[in-house]
């Protein structure tokens, strides 16, 4: 139990880091990669500013006739000189014709480029990247396309932004791999702070324990003594007066309840051990178990009125299991169904297969059912539906707890169907085996 609720809580742990690493790391990559294309979109806008105001400028040199008016296309002298080694100028006409690019590049380059901006074109005074092989290699520019009022051409700058590219993506694993290394610490950490922390409830519980085993023990002797003498003064109740009578009688009850909760404690207290310690488990043949607990139980639904009915046809069905726990199980259940039937009512035991390796058995009354608002807690301790007639019913509120823990040891399931006035089917499913006691898979 322990170990569950520390991988739990150091699942629950790992889980809020794992959160947060991935929000600061996302948020950091994010954040960079935005600062980094702002820088870019602002470096390829001052060149663009310096781009147009050349062109504006051979334009006036080619307006005022100092060289080659002739050709319509003719594009004055341009000072290009501002542009690094990784940016590009290209100027093209509207019909897409190619007027003039930096010089470094040759005519392969310029026509890959062109086309590569015909398919990828930027909007007026937006930034978008294109993918290109050069030089025999895979590059990703970064391609600016100013405003250009009033012209009949489009003005292109890029800029080469692979090594960045390539920065970033490195950026990226590396991240997510020191994300992995971090979460993978943390979780060993968490894991080691969670089992601290569970000492002192370990330590805790453990004293609890030992205290309801020991108290259970040492109320057993006086409550056997006690019990001993109120039987003996029964013997002689008639010459009591009826008052006396009625005391006494109320007290060997009362002894009687005592006796059935510590009973029911010293077990809780027992399979609790058993439960961490994992018992001898032998195999059982459920059909004659149950048989024999139903012929049992019904001595005590005769003085009831009530019949039990075995209608379990089920044979060679075993369970790897505790023979002890499992005959108290079908004792409780047994006993809760025929305590809540009406007098003259019916119990009904079945059996059903559930697929080739699962087996389910029913108790069923049809007393007065539980209210569907307590059905989540009738396995609890303590826990009584039907709390006025908690004192008019045998019971502690520990035999349904009891019952499920048994069916924990076992790796089974138990659950609870019940409607008013229809009365209540409790259900166990239980994992069986191979006659030579292995589990099937």
């Amino acid at each position: 139990m322990f170990e569950k609720t520390r991988k739990k809580l150091t699942l629950m742990y790992s889980g809020m880091l794992a959160l947060i690493l991935v929000v600061v790391f996302v948020g950091f990559y994010w954040t960079l990669a935005a600062v980094i294309g702002r820088n870019e979109q602002m470096q390829l806008e001052s060149i663009a500013e310096k781009a147009i105001h050349e062109w504006k400028e051979s334009q006036e040199r080619k307006l005022s006739g100092r060289s080659g008016e002739a050709d319509p296309n003719f594009v004055g002298r341009m000072d290009l000189d501002f542009l690094q080694q990784n940016q590009i100028f290209m100027l093209v006409s509207n019909e897409q014709m190619l007027v003039k690019m930096s010089p470094e590049h040759d005519g392969k380059f310029a026509s890959s480029f062109q086309q590569a901006i015909r398919e990828h074109a930027p909007e007026e005074g937006r930034t978008t990247r294109i993918f290109l092989h050069a030089e025999g290699e895979k590059k990703i520019f970064a391609v600016y396309r100013p405003v250009v009022a009033g012209e009949d051409v489009q003005i292109y700058l890029a800029e080469d932004v692979s090594r960045m590219e390539q920065l970033l993506q490195q950026m990226k694993w590396t991240l997510t791999v020191i994300a992995i290394l971090l979460l993978g610490l943390a979780a060993l950490i968490g894991y080691w702070f969670s089992g601290r922390a569970m000492v002192p409830i370990d330590r805790s519980y453990k004293r609890q324990k030992d205290f309801t085993t020991d108290a259970s023990h040492e109320l057993r002797t006086p409550l056997s003594v006690i019990l001993s003498s109120a039987e003996i003064l029964q013997e002689k109740k008639e010459s009591l007066p009826a008052f006396h009578q009625t005391v006494l009688q109320s007290m060997v009850d009362e002894i009687h309840r005592m006796s059935r909760l510590i009973d029911d404690l010293l077990t809780l207290a027992r399979s609790d051990v058993e439960t961490n310690q994992k018992l001898s488990f032998q195999p059982i043949d459920l059909r004659s178990l149950i048989a024999e607990v139903a012929d049992r139980m019904q001595i005590k639904a005769v003085d009831k009125e009530v019949t039990v009915v075995n209608q379990v046809e089920l044979d060679s069905v075993h369970l790897l299991g505790h023979s002890d726990s499992i005959r108290q199980l079908f004792y409780i259940l047994l006993d809760n169904a025929v305590k809540y039937s009406e007098q003259g009512g019916k119990v009904e035991i079945d059996a059903v297969k559930e697929g080739t390796n699962k087996v389910a058995y029913s108790v069923r009354d049809y007393g007065n059912g539980i209210p569907e608002e307590d059905l989540p807690y009738v396995f609890e301790r303590f826990y009584r539906a039907d709390k006025a007639r908690s004192r008019d019913v045998e019971g502690t509120g520990l035999g349904l707890a009891i019952a499920a823990q048994i069916v924990k040891m076992h790796k089974g399931q138990i659950s609870v169907k019940s409607s008013k006035e229809q009365g209540t089917q409790f259900t166990v499913v239980f994992p069986v085996i191979q006659p030579r006691g292995d589990i099937r898979p």
